[in-house]
């Protein structure tokens, strides 16, 4: 069993799913630049680089909004 989530980890998991949202954008216009300029013009590895950021930044933020287990009472022995 978890705890609820808390306002914090309520912002977080907004945010990484405003970040993955935002990845798949960036990925069509990633894949569209590459077909037309090729990897040798600057803005499409600087683009690829925004993919992979919202793509890291929606992964962590969501592990910053998973809630914490409820931990057992310190007074019950171990075995029970």
């Amino acid at each position: 069993m978890r705890k609820p989530r808390h306002a914090g980890q309520k912002i977080s998991l907004a945010l990484s799913i405003i970040c993955a949202v935002m990845t798949l954008p960036s990925f069509a216009i990633f894949v569209w630049l590459w077909q037309t300029r090729g990897l040798a013009d600057t803005w499409t590895p600087s683009l690829l680089a925004v993919v992979a950021f919202f793509a890291f930044c929606a992964a962590v933020c969501y592990a910053m909004s998973v809630p914490q287990p409820i931990l057992p009472d310190e007074e019950a022995p171990a075995g029970q």
